[in-house]
């Protein structure tokens, strides 16, 4: 457990609502990599895993995304009760909203992608990766075109305008990183910021020649004909771990039991789903707009059991330092809670 407590005011709060809506990366110009630990980190546990929690009501930012499910499993499934919690899940906009809200106190804990995370400890203010949410595979997200688009694969992408929903974080981050991978050079790639609702109207009236999609937008887009020309969770990016659950550093210090009960009810619920994936299609459609029919067709990401996994997380490291999202590397025994 760490013991290093940040205590961050108005300002600390107002600064991280501008990293994550700009998404500039910081630190100095050290290039290298932090390196990961060996093996991978456990759920927070550090605590007495009998003791009961501090605060037993916690409120956490979510958005209504599938990949988001295991909140809500763990609500359905009684494993936030069985470890004396009661957790409301809190519909946030995304990531550069619900991280300031939980920094300023509004809530307990966020659900966010891990680009934001280490952005945030770039600056100092003080996050704890306790859970992790889910990881990618390489047709959860991607590269999508029109139909009659002469955009084929990597290749076609060079000069390209594609529109991701933040920029300097997942999405452009993994494209980059497997554009260069591919011989393409990413600096010839122009990306423009969208919200995800406004990517295929973009693509229907050619302001963007492809936007980077995920569920459940890319299953919509494909279903009116188009098609992925480059999958951004593939080569260097396959696999990778990409959204978690965090909490400040000042909350898991002072609530080392209410950190770990939180981590083991939702380790419990990603191994739930990881066994039975079909409960997350279920469930989403109880806390979205998605629909059971289009729930059903959902390229489903990757849930699992056993922690969270640091060394794994430190990829993200590697990919934000060389596309130049971070210019140094975020010290992930800082970030990641043992």
């Amino acid at each position: 457990m760490r013991t290093t407590t940040r205590t961050l005011g108005l300002p600390a709060v107002l600064a991280l609502a501008a990293v994550l809506a700009a998404c500039g990366g910081g630190g100095s110009d050290d290039g290298k990599a932090a390196a990961a630990p060996s093996s991978a980190a456990a759920p927070s546990g550090s605590a007495d895993a009998g003791g009961a929690p501090e605060v037993a009501d916690l409120t956490v930012g979510v958005v209504p995304v599938i990949d988001h499910a295991a909140v809500y499993i763990a609500n359905q499934e009684g494993f936030f009760e069985e470890e004396g919690l009661t957790v409301t899940p809190q519909v946030m906009q995304g990531g550069a909203a619900a991280l300031p809200a939980m920094v300023s106190g509004d809530l307990q804990a966020a659900f966010a992608t891990y680009p934001s995370f280490f952005l945030a400890e770039s600056k100092g203010l003080g996050v704890t990766i306790v859970a992790e949410g889910i990881r990618a595979t390489e047709k959860t997200g991607g590269v999508f075109v029109p139909g009659d688009s002469d955009i084929q694969d990597a290749k076609g992408l060079a000069g390209a305008t594609i529109a991701v929903n933040t920029l300097n974080n997942t999405g452009d981050v993994t494209i980059k990183a497997v554009l260069d991978e591919q011989g393409v050079d990413p600096a010839s790639v122009k990306f423009v910021e969208l919200a995800f609702p406004d990517m295929a109207p973009a693509l229907e009236r050619g302001d963007v020649d492809a936007a980077w999609l995920v569920e459940p937008f890319r299953t919509g887009v494909v279903a009116n004909g188009g098609r992925m020309a480059l999958a951004s969770y593939s080569g260097v990016a396959e696999g990778i771990p990409v959204s978690g659950l965090a909490m400040t550093d000042e909350f898991v210090k002072e609530n080392p039991n209410t950190a770990a009960a939180f981590a083991r009810a939702i380790d419990k619920a990603n191994a739930f789903i990881a066994d039975n994936p079909d409960s997350a299609r279920e469930i989403v459609t109880t806390y979205s707009q998605t629909k059971p029919e289009v729930a059903a067709k959902l390229e489903l990401p990757e849930w699992r059991g056993g922690g969270v996994d640091a060394q794994e997380i430190n990829r993200w490291n590697d990919l934000m330092i060389s596309t130049g999202a971070l210019t140094k590397p975020v010290d992930i025994t800082q970030l990641v809670e043992k």
